[in-house]
């Protein structure tokens, strides 16, 4: 109802400002109330709906004459129902096209966790989607995965190309699209993005979950904005199918109802600083992926981002209110913040690597 009031007075006063000549341009249309914003009527219970177990529910509707009740069987079922401290709210009731289905949202009060001292690091990347790292708190490495959905990024960069074909032939030479061309494309391509977040996300926190985690450890990308590439290069292109964001929301809406938290580290140097501490590392210009290190030893560069953000993310559990280690006001040494995996090596482990 509030949210509906709001519409309604949004419109109001949008509607009041052009009439009274306040408008971008003076040919300009009038505001127009628009229904269709996402929505819908939550219905209560008792009044609205009856609930029989899980395979059918009872909906008060509309016949044309009269309010009847009505029973419609439940066909799919997630899981939170089955976790006894998740309490079942109003659900809601979601129109779209010929269909309508019900959204049933849950509080969910997840027990308290006695987690393993490990952190599950991630390096968010464009050669592999997610590169995954558990870290101990000693610098142990117990675990590492690599996460690429190469067939699901295939599919949407096949439609998208698609798109600027159809382009090219729609505009010809100095034309102009028409206002949502390729929309149901673009739509596809939204829930294409939306699938890999949440397998990849999934993923995570089942390794997370695995291994007790204590935490699971993020680069602080927001904000960072990419740099274009060469001329000619499909980089810019593949820096806007970078799933970044939408990944690492994905993974805390999951994990902090499993009771877990995520927490950000910086960013910087995180790849270029090899994880031995033996200085920057040098990058393949044909295989970007790979990494030499100093020593001579070759390495997978985002396999190197993701030990580096574990050990950060352990330093950040551990001495978020302590002093010793690294220190940034000492002159001619990096910042706490730059850590490395060996550092934790030399804090934590009587065993150097």
């Amino acid at each position: 109802i509030a949210f509906a009031a709001g519409q309604v007075s949004s419109f109001v006063t949008r509607y009041g400002e052009w009439q009274s000549g306040n408008r971008k341009r003076k040919d300009s249309n009038p505001p127009k109330l628009n229904a269709d914003t996402g929505c819908y009527p939550a219905l209560y219970k008792g009044q609205c709906y009856k609930l029989h177990g899980f395979d059918q529910v009872e909906l008060k509707v509309f016949d044309g004459k009269n309010w009847v009740w009505t029973i419609v069987q439940i066909t799919g079922l997630r899981e939170r129902h089955q976790v006894a401290t998740n309490k079942m709210m109003s659900p809601s009731l979601i129109i779209k096209d010929r269909y309508c289905h019900l959204s049933v949202p849950f509080a969910c009060k997840p027990e308290k966790r006695n987690p393993e001292t490990n952190v599950t690091a991630v390096d968010l990347g464009l050669n592999t989607t997610a590169t995954v790292a558990v870290v101990t708190h000693d610098g142990t490495v117990i675990h590492r995965d690599f996460i690429h959905l190469g067939r699901d990024i295939d599919r949407r960069d096949k439609r998208l190309k698609s798109v600027s074909k159809r382009a090219s032939k729609t505009m010809g030479r100095g034309g102009k699209l028409h206002k949502g061309f390729c929309s149901n494309t673009y739509q596809k391509c939204k829930r294409i993005n939306n699938q890999i977040s949440h397998i990849v996300s999934k993923r995570i926190v089942g390794i997370a979950e695995k291994f007790n985690s204590e935490a699971i450890v993020f680069e602080n990308l927001k904000g960072w904005k990419p740099k274009g590439g060469r001329k000619r290069s499909n980089l810019k292109q593949r820096f806007h199918g970078w799933l970044k964001a939408k990944i690492r929301d994905f993974t805390e809406t999951k994990w902090a109802e499993l009771g877990g938290k995520v927490i950000d580290v910086v960013a910087a140097y995180t790849s270029k600083l090899a994880f031995d501490g033996s200085g920057t590392v040098k990058r393949n210009k044909k295989n970007y992926s790979l990494a030499t290190f100093p020593s001579g030893k070759q390495f997978n560069a985002d396999l190197n981002g993701a030990y580096n953000i574990g050990a950060r993310g352990v330093l950040k559990l551990t001495r978020r209110n302590d002093s010793e280690g690294r220190s940034s006001k000492k002159p001619g040494r990096p910042p706490r913040s730059w850590a490395c995996l060996c550092d934790l090596w030399t804090s934590g482990s009587s065993k150097l690597a």
